[in-house]
């Protein structure tokens, strides 16, 4: 068990995809790029109701 506060994504890195980030309204998603579709890894934004929406859940299509 590891007790830590970096995400394990710094951690245990298999970086098959490079990740990429993009500008959303209030925030930025990070998201990897699988055939012709974008498929969200992360959310970061400081406003709470981001994360409520279902657009930018992880492994979701962009």
């Amino acid at each position: 068990m590891l007790y830590t506060i970096i995400s394990e994504y710094d951690i245990f890195t298999q970086s098959e995809r490079p990740t990429q980030f993009m500008d959303i309204g209030n925030g930025k998603v990070e998201y990897t790029v699988s055939g012709k579709n974008k498929v969200v890894k992360s959310l970061f934004s400081t406003d709470p109701s981001m994360y409520l929406d279902k657009r930018y859940i992880p492994g979701k299509r962009i």
